[in-house]
């Protein structure tokens, strides 16, 4: 059964009003009418499943039938990510929505290949809003603008974030070697552009007391590591 996507959405609805792009896909693309029943999606926890009451040309009215629980990690999971080249990063954005990342944080670094435009977080969260509702993920997640990776990286920190490094460099320590414990603080993966970091971004690291761990025994592409990663932390998780 389809999803869409519907911001105020409250557990107090007991009707919505549908306007806009998700009006059209209802109407147009899915030509669904009066009587259907479909999803909808609130992005901040709130999900119901809901019959189409009333149709015309802009609007349609939906009456609630039933809210459906949704669960998110916890602690949460964050991913930083250097902008990447053939919307990789779009794609990153997509998959680990899907996988119930909470934040996302874009950087520029030393070796990035692309740079930021004043539409790339808007693409992202649209990118996010789609993979939401493709999966039945009831929680939008944050995604902040993109800055340089300092910036990013102090950004990150006053969040509470615990900032592991995936790194081309560690030859022993593994995700779940270094999360074998009990894990109480958000975590946020820190993945790199497709140059790797430079010299002065892993003496950065090392400064500031980043641990850095192996993915496998070979060196993967920055979004087959980031959904490697989050994959892996998401089983440590659970």
């Amino acid at each position: 059964m389809p999803c869409f996507y519907t911001p105020d959405l409250t557990q107090n609805h007991k009707t919505i009003t549908i306007t806009g792009s998700e009006h059209h896909h209802i109407t147009k693309v899915f030509r669904m009418n009066v009587g259907k029943e479909i999803f909808l999606n609130s992005g901040n926890g709130v999900y119901a499943l809901a019959k189409i009451k009333e149709v015309d040309k802009k609007s349609l009215s939906c009456e609630i039938l039933d809210f459906i629980p949704r669960e998110k990690y916890t602690p949460n999971i964050a991913l930083a990510f250097s902008l990447l080249r053939n919307k990789n990063d779009y794609f990153l954005v997509e998959k680990l929505t899907e996988l119930g990342v909470a934040e996302f944080f874009p950087f520029e670094s030393e070796y990035s290949v692309r740079k930021a435009n004043d539409n790339t977080s808007e693409k992202f969260k649209t990118t996010a809003i789609e993979a939401i509702k493709q999966c039945d993920n009831g929680f939008l997640p944050t995604i902040h603008e993109t800055e340089d990776l300092g910036t990013q990286l102090n950004n990150i920190e006053k969040l509470g974030y615990q900032i592991l490094v995936a790194s081309e460099k560690e030859q022993f320590l593994t995700l779940k070697s270094l999360l074998s414990g009990k894990v109480e603080n958000p975590i946020c993966i820190l993945i790199g552009p497709e140059g790797g970091f430079s010299q002065g971004e892993f003496a950065t690291f090392t400064s500031k007391k980043y641990q850095q761990y192996k993915l496998g025994i070979n060196i993967l592409r920055a979004e087959t590591a980031a959904i490697c990663a989050v994959s892996q932390v998401i089983n440590i998780l659970l």
